[in-house]
């Protein structure tokens, strides 16, 4: 195996910088150099209200641009509906309008108001900016006909980064002939190059009560809205200017903090702030002092019944921004070499006080490059320490990269840890004419010094082809035992693990009410050194059927294997003895449509459990009666019977949401879990009192479940403001 790790490592060096022939195939004839629609972008003295009405004469001056066409249901097909916009610019913003026609107006669907959450339930737009016109990177931004507002940074094309807040103004309209949009983009939001007047562009709209999606360009439904490669242009922006490059965000916080044995609780003052500045148009450097977390979600609870550590996605938002360039590999969850949430959380969730951090990040030429380092206090009996994460990947071809990362330090320990790797992506969507492929290579390794110095591995490859009629995955990994990633993220090690998947999803046109049929098989392997298969599961889905009311509904046989070396607690006194087990499971579910009032999830797993049986039953559904009030409740049933015991397990959440403006709402979570037998409650209020400057206001309760009583905790109330300056 040792010669196959080299061999890794060495095709990802002579693929990603001798394919030279493979970059030719993919040029010539490519949608993304040529058959691109455009519109021109005019520059006025003075910009129009952003108020949503697009009643303003500047709007004459610039040409309508459209059609639109659709990529769901007919693929090609000019939308249902008419859509123009126009593009305008002054000295300080770039200007959009969106004429969202609709001859059945009081159908539009408008339940969402809140900032940052998916719009796709109601009638939207989402539009894409490839300020560099790479055909890699840009901006995306969607809006509903209430005015709410989503963003996020797109890296290669296929990283989207939903967690980064760009400052900006939209409004919308609605009347008997439709809906519409204004929107203003601040230059100094965006990094772009001056001397470039062409921008990549790109539209999309959504009307889900007719399940009716469409775009200016790349009207394929393999291809997504934020996928530039795919965009058309907007020429003519001359003169644009980035500004002085310089943000500071400061900020001050309040909390008071007081438990059951604490009668007298403890009150805490703080402040801290962000800076960054842009060094060059794509490359920027950010520091913080006294990084604060008060305002990041809560976690939601899981119940572990395995006996694998379970993974918690990263929600702080100084870790999120620029976050895609540090992705690596193509890995989401295990081996990761670097998972942000390692830096200012302990292993036992404590949160650690990170004093001091700042981070490079951007392009410079074809290179991408991301420096992130970390000055962490004194915590657990551990001294101060710096922890270092570094990124640098070169792009090749039309949209591929090959790549290194690298991290130093240990944040939960005193010892030396370093990991170092590369990597080769690669991404087509051109293969076999008109197809998305897609393929990952990694290689890793890190030496870890705990008096004896243990040195580990871990590689993989990953083969992608997702597209509409058949979707395919085949991938392998190999984790040593003494692989350590400090800053990263490990879920098993000692392990080989094989996976894949293929679905065939056809259209019948015959089938009245029946937009597109799936069937799918899968399977995760994990095996020991030897080959000795460990555990895993085989999956198939004879059905999965969604229907043109957009409803869903499948049924899934699952056979699982799981070789336990020693016994296994799966919960407090019941134990699984060591042993070889099979079992069968049957899963079903049935999913709403998230256009409805009332939409989400039911779903249901019987048979064999190891050595016994289990009965799974949930639910997921939101009821979202207007723009001001949703809810959610999510909830999950256990019940297992085992020849040495049974037991049953209680998850449930309940969030209520009241939203005020597009700018100011008040998120309320509630929790439960019947291993802890404790109830959370986390309310937030959030209010953008102006563009990038917000205020948070949060509650945080505990509360113990004894005898069907509840008996107080710990609670805490937090106050942060915090504002933001450009130059």
């Amino acid at each position: 195996m040792l010669l196959g790790r080299f061999t890794v490592l060495l095709l990802v060096w002579i693929v990603g910088f001798t394919g030279a022939s493979w970059a030719a195939d993919e040029e010539e004839g490519s949608v993304l150099r040529g058959e691109r629609p455009f519109t021109k972008a005019i520059h006025v003295e003075v910009g129009p209200d952003i108020d949503g009405v697009l009643d303003d004469d500047v709007w004459d001056q610039a040409p309508a641009a459209g059609p639109l066409y659709q990529y769901n249901p007919g693929e090609g097909e000019e939308m249902t509906e008419r859509t123009e916009f126009r593009i305008l610019y002054d000295d300080s913003n770039i200007y959009l309008g969106v004429w969202c026609f609709d001859k059945d107006a009081d159908l539009i669907i408008a339940r969402k108001m809140e900032r940052d959450r998916s719009m796709t339930s109601d009638d939207y737009i989402s539009f894409v900016f490839d300020t560099f016109h790479d055909f890699r990177n840009g901006y995306y931004f969607q809006i509903n006909p209430n005015g709410a507002r989503r963003d996020a940074l797109i890296g290669d094309n296929v990283n989207f980064n939903g967690d980064w807040d760009g400052l900006w103004r939209a409004s919308a309209s609605r009347d008997d002939k439709g809906w519409y949009v204004e929107v203003a983009l601040p230059f100094k939001t965006l990094s772009f190059n001056p001397k470039e007047s062409t921008w990549g562009f790109n539209l999309n709209r959504g009307i889900p009560r007719k399940f009716e999606s469409g775009r200016w360009h790349g009207a394929r439904r393999q291809i997504k809205t934020y996928n530039v490669s795919a965009a058309g242009e907007v020429r003519g922006i001359e003169n644009a200017k980035l500004g002085k490059g310089i943000e500071f965000s400061p900020y001050v916080v309040g909390s008071y903090r007081k438990e059951d044995m604490d009668p007298q609780g403890d009150m805490f003052f703080d402040y801290g702030f962000d800076a960054r500045y842009r060094f060059t148009p794509n490359l920027s450097g950010s520091l913080t002092y006294n990084l604060d977390f008060a305002e990041t979600e809560a976690d939601r609870r899981q119940i572990n019944l395995s006996r694998f550590p379970l993974f918690f996605p990263e929600k702080r938002d100084f870790f999120l921004e620029d976050s895609s360039v540090f992705e690596f590999g193509g890995i989401t969850r295990s081996p990761l070499p670097f998972h942000s949430r390692r830096i200012g959380l302990a292993r036992n969730g404590q949160v650690v006080p990170v004093t001091l951090a700042g981070k490079v990040t951007g392009r410079v030429g074809d290179y991408n490059i991301g420096v992130l380092n970390a000055t962490l206090g004194e915590h657990s009996g551990m001294e101060r320490k710096n922890v270092t994460v570094a990124r640098l990947s070169k792009n090749v071809f039309d949209q591929s990269s090959v790549g290194m990362i690298t991290t130093i330090g240990d944040p939960n320990s005193a010892n030396d840890n370093y990991v170092a790797g590369t990597d080769y992506r690669f991404r087509t969507t051109k293969f076999m004419g008109d197809k998305v492929f897609e393929a990952n290579i990694f290689g890793l390794g890190s030496y870890t010094d705990r008096g004896a110095q243990e040195r580990g591995y871990a590689y993989g490859a990953e083969f992608l082809y997702p597209n509409d009629l058949w979707w395919g995955r085949l991938e392998f990994m190999e984790t040593a035992n003494a692989f350590n990633p400090a800053l990263g993220f490990v879920s098993r090690r000692g392990v080989r693990n094989h996976r894949s998947f293929l679905s065939y999803r056809p259209r019948p046109e015959s089938w009245e009410n029946v937009r597109q049929y799936r069937t799918w098989y899968s399977h995760n392997l994990y095996t020991d050194m030897s080959n000795d298969l460990d555990s895993g599961d085989v999956s198939f889905s004879p059905m999965m059927i969604v229907f043109e009311s957009q409803d869903e509904v499948w049924i899934e046989v699952e056979r699982n294997f799981d070789r336990l070396i020693t016994p296994f607690q799966i919960v407090n006194g019941i134990t699984i003895p060591a042993g070889h087990y099979w079992w069968t499971e049957v899963k079903g579910e049935i999913e709403l449509a998230s256009r409805r009032k009332v939409s989400g999830d039911f779903n249901a797993t019987l048979g064999e459990f190891y050595n016994g049986s289990r009965n799974r039953f949930g639910f997921d559904v939101d009821y979202l009666p207007n723009r001001y009030f949703g809810m959610n409740i999510d909830y999950s049933y256990n019940l297992v019977d085992l020849p040495n015991g049974s037991f049953e397990t209680h998850l449930g959440a309940a969030t209520f949401q009241m939203n005020f403006t597009p700018d100011l709402y008040w998120e309320n979570l509630v929790q439960y879990d019947s291993v802890s037998s404790s109830i959370g409650y986390n309310g937030r209020l959030q209010w953008e009192y102006r563009p990038g400057s917000k205020l948070f206001f949060v509650v945080n309760q505990a509360y113990a479940v004894r005898s069907e009583t509840l008996a107080y905790q710990v609670s805490d109330v937090t106050l942060k403001v915090g504002a933001i300056f450009r130059f």
